[in-house]
């Protein structure tokens, strides 16, 4: 529904080191709609003559950076205090120029320009056109979320699950997730992990939080403001949740009953994983995020509030033209979601100028929850990606360079096995799972030093993809097309198997070496040899004792001990936390369903009481009637009698 409404405004641009301020009189139209976690903002305004506005025109069309702030406020009586106006800051993502003549100045012709920006909150900018691609380890989600803000805008990390250390972070946006910003990365990470992503309006500034916070002070509306409210009913969730793990070591189903749910309707999520307190935090981590939104407002304005409606604001309808029995008034509502566009009144670009203000055509709504409403408003996103593969090492201490050694963790309390792999892009050492792979379990053949190997990494998680090479000595010619199996360390101990074709017959060799001892079983046609001597010249190694292996190992099981038992903390305060939160959350739905409920009881027993009351007045109305028609009669007796 339009209004007319008078509007001070001010529009700031800020790029190449000036900054530019155009009055709100020069404004023609902008418009805008206001998130939890952001804003897309247009505005058009007019300049005057040519040669007044240079410097805007040349800086405007400049690749650099365009800063934009709009200050807009009004709305009539002004309170006291009066309210902070609305400021929208951002960056400008597009823009567009026009010129029109209009009339002539001593015979050559006026022109005006017409400049067009459309912007947004820094993150959607910025971020909606990053998309790295980088391996991170022993580092938290919110120091690397800080790190990528570039400086750009603040953010405040305020949830645990940011402030977990992690042994591995992996951002796989690149080439290989076409379309996946950074963007898209943290609204993922919000919903998956069941959080909140907020803008502040007031402090231009954002923040992730594990839950929503607490509404401020709710400033009343007035009903003179409002044209029309609406009652918004969103969908509900009508599924359950279950958590199902594959692990055949611990398999289990773990249900997670919804207040709304239907019968036998259900989403699943799997887990594979031996550790039981891995389950039962992905079960509270589910449990969380079904969440039953209550019903909306949707509000549509006559004239401009005189109250805070960003979204996060408090409002409250109340008043005595609101009344009692409407729905949402007496209550806390947040505000979600604020739409305008506005045109404005004057008659062409030489008009109004230099004013500060200037009267407008307004379309203004705005959407409201209920304060204890824990649902959250997320942009729509793209779900990055994984894994993505990358090249590197297999790391085991200790040894010459080229032994073919390997060292294998073991978690005391998980019996979890490991190895670890280094990844030369980016410097950084992962622990894979250790696994047989493809082969079955009576083949046992652990990555040894420095083999190149194919890694599978996951958001937060690595595995061993595959082998990218052969051990120095394990390839065999062509010619004899062979095919051998190379054990041991090196070319000094070791023990080689192959089986090849010599003459077009088949030759199966096994040769053992130890230094210069060397033995050889050698199966030929017709031949079979056996064969043990001291190699000439060789020279036996010198017994050396390298206590790398053991100390890396102990260093890897101290820090897998550690690890394990911060994720066990952390897992079982996920749990108690959510069950709390889950508990008081299901607690504050009931009591405002009973407060409604009161509420509505009172209203219906007022008006039967309203009616009988009003039904009695009547009848006694009726009663008055008659005696005063016979006080008529007796008065008019007594003036006859006279």
């Amino acid at each position: 529904m339009a209004f007319q409404e008078r509007l001070a405004l001010s529009l700031a641009l800020a790029t190449g080191g000036q900054t530019f301020t155009i009055p709100g009189g020069q404004v023609e139209s902008f418009a805008f709609r206001l998130l939890p976690h952001g804003f897309s903002a247009v505005v058009s305004f007019w300049t005057g003559l040519e040669k007044d506005d240079a410097p805007l025109f040349t800086a405007f069309a400049q690749p650099d950076l365009l800063d934009v702030k709009l200050t807009l406020s009004g709305g009539y009586p002004i309170p006291e205090p009066p309210p902070k106006p609305l400021v929208l800051h951002g960056l400008a993502r597009g823009r567009a120029l026009e010129a029109r003549t209009h009339g002539t100045l001593d015979g050559a012709p006026v022109r005006f320009r017409r400049y067009t920006v459309e912007f947004q909150d820094a993150a959607q900018v910025l971020w909606r056109q990053h998309r790295p691609t980088e391996l991170r380890t022993e580092t938290t989600l919110a120091d690397l979320l800080t790190e990528h803000t570039a400086g750009a805008f603040k953010l405040d990390c305020d949830w645990d699950v940011l402030d977990e250390k992690r042994p591995l972070i992996c951002l796989a946006l690149g080439e290989d997730a076409p379309g996946v910003s950074f963007h898209d990365f943290v609204a993922w990470l919000v919903e998956s992990r069941g959080g909140v992503w907020t803008y502040d309006f007031v402090k231009d500034g954002y923040a992730l939080l594990g839950r929503k916070a607490p509404l401020g002070t709710a400033a009343p509306l007035s009903w003179e403001k409002v044209a029309q409210v609406e009652v918004v009913v969103p969908p509900l969730p009508r599924h359950a949740a279950r958590v199902l793990n594959t692990s055949a070591l611990q398999p289990s189903t773990l249900e997670l009953p919804a207040t709304v749910a239907v019968a036998g309707v259900h989403q699943d999520h799997l887990v594979r994983t031996p550790i039981v307190s891995q389950v039962e935090q992905r079960q509270t981590l589910e449990g969380s995020r079904v969440r039953v939104p209550q019903r909306r407002l949707r509000l549509s304005f006559r004239h401009f509030p005189t109250v805070a409606v960003s979204p996060g604001a408090g409002i409250r309808l109340e008043g005595k033209r609101w009344g009692t029995a409407a729905v949402g008034t007496g209550e806390d509502l947040r505000s979600v979601e604020l739409s305008m566009s506005a045109r404005t009144l004057n008659e062409g670009p030489h008009v109004g100028l230099q004013m500060q203000d200037a009267g407008f055509d307004v379309d203004m709504s705005l959407l409201l929850e209920c304060a204890s409403d824990t649902t959250v408003t997320l942009p729509a996103h793209h779900v990055p990606r994984y894994p993505i593969h990358v090249e590197g090492k297999v790391l085991s201490p200790g040894g010459g360079e080229k032994d073919r050694i390997y060292l294998l963790s073991e978690d005391k309390k998980t019996s979890v096995l490991t190895w670890r792999v280094t990844v030369p892009l980016w410097n950084k050492v992962v622990s894979v799972p250790a696994e047989p792979g493809f082969f079955p379990g009576h083949f046992y053949f652990p990555p040894y030093k420095n083999a190149r190997v194919m890694v599978e990494v996951h958001f937060d998680r690595a595995e061993l993809h595959r082998h990218l090479d052969w051990a120095d000595a394990a390839r065999l010619p062509q010619a004899g097309q062979g095919d051998g199996v190379l054990l041991g360390k090196n070319d000094t101990s070791q023990t080689s198997i192959t089986h090849d074709y010599q003459d077009a017959k088949p030759v199966w060799h096994l040769h053992r070496v130890s230094g210069a001892d060397t033995e050889t079983v050698r199966m030929a046609e017709g031949v079979m040899m056996f064969r043990t001597k001291e190699e000439p010249g060789a020279s036996s190694a010198p017994p050396t004792f390298d206590v790398s292996p053991q100390v890396e190992t102990a260093r890897a099981d101290l820090s897998a001990g550690v690890g394990g038992a911060m994720g066990e903390t952390t897992a079982a305060y996920r749990t108690a936390s959510g069950a709390s939160q889950a508990k008081l959350e299901g607690a504050t739905a009931e009591t405002q369903a009973a407060l409604e409920a009161a509420q509505a009881q009172v209203s219906a027993k007022v008006s039967e009481t309203r009616a009988e009351l009003k039904g009695a007045l009547s009848g006694l109305s009726g009663r008055t009637s008659s005696l005063t028609s016979a006080a008529s009669e007796a008065r008019a007796a007594l003036e006859a009698l006279k």
